[in-house]
């Protein structure tokens, strides 16, 4: 009779051991603990939509105009370019800032371990916009007849008004917060409005007789939609189904070089001090506006949102 539950004994005992090595291996193997995944990644998951506003920091964007008179683009004998603040009258940057609002729609797919990774569309409403002042004076003198003043004034207006984007974001969840980085691709629109006005400036050629022509005036407005990169990172924190989130990002906007030619309008024939003939030049100036290849904006954007 001993004999038989000591036998019994070492047979519970066998399976006993045998139980527990099986659920330690289980345990330590590479199956990933679900539940631990899920909790990580809970409020962050599945589709969402969001909005808020956002402030766009100044872009510098560079400018210049050749018109052969107030602006020649070369040293000129007789022909002094304007300066305007001790600088070129002739070039300026146009530095884009404002407040914009934006709508945002996304997927968010859960990963390994609380790794999110999701794709976003994002439009922005609104102008970020800037202005340069052109112009200025210059003192001409001519051998044989006395110093006389050139002057031009004028204006180069420059905004992102709209921009439409697609971006990749990858995130990690953690502690009820999710930093993440974003990456994509997307269309701005790039407006810009010239108007100048050299017609008190004059080119005189030494005679006998002098003859001047004066300047003339330039007005061009141009708006196209542009390719554009997308790069940022922020911060989003789940509130329940809704969310609040912070982005900082850049767009860059590709503007391709730019050198386009504008009719002069309003030039005469005058007199060396710029009283008109009443004759019009027989042949009519042109103006050489150019800009720069890029124009990156830099904006904080704040949003709340919903996931459904």
């Amino acid at each position: 009779m001993v004999r038989h539950a000591l036998r019994l004994v070492v047979v519970l005992g066998t399976v006993l051991a045998a139980a527990g090595a099986a659920a330690q291996d289980v345990r330590h193997s590479a199956i990933p603990d679900f539940d631990a995944v899920a909790a990580a990644n809970r409020g962050f998951g599945g589709f969402y939509v969001a909005g808020g506003f956002g402030y766009g920091t100044a872009a510098h964007r560079d400018f210049t105009i050749v018109d052969g008179f107030a602006c020649p683009g070369a040293g000129v004998p007789y022909l002094g370019p304007v300066s305007l603040g001790g600088g070129s009258g002739c070039r300026t940057s146009a530095g884009l800032s404002g407040l914009t609002v934006h709508a945002m729609a996304g997927w968010n797919f859960g990963g390994p371990q609380g790794w999110i990774s999701g794709i976003e569309i994002r439009g922005r409403l609104g102008r970020e916009a800037g202005s340069g002042r052109l112009g200025g004076s210059s003192i001409v003198s001519i051998p044989g007849l006395a110093p006389y003043t050139n002057t031009a004034s004028g204006t180069y207006r420059a905004s992102i008004d709209n921009s439409l984007a697609v971006t990749g974001r990858w995130g990690y969840a953690f502690s009820g917060f999710m930093p993440f980085v974003k990456a994509g691709l997307g269309m701005a629109r790039l407006s810009e409005q010239v108007d100048f006005d050299a017609t008190g400036s004059r080119s005189c050629t030494v005679g006998p007789p002098v003859s001047c022509t004066s300047g003339g005036r330039v007005a061009s407005r141009t708006s196209r939609w542009l390719p554009a990169a997308v790069f940022g990172a922020g911060l989003e924190v789940p509130l329940g189904r809704a969310f609040i989130r912070l982005d900082g990002e850049l767009e860059a906007v590709f503007s391709p070089s730019q050198n386009l030619t504008q009719t002069l309008a309003g030039q005469a024939l005058v007199t060396v001090t710029g009283t008109g003939t009443g004759v019009t030049p027989t042949t009519v100036g042109q103006a050489s506006l150019r800009s720069e290849n890029w124009v990156l904006s830099r904006r904080i954007m704040l949003s709340g949102g919903f996931r459904f």
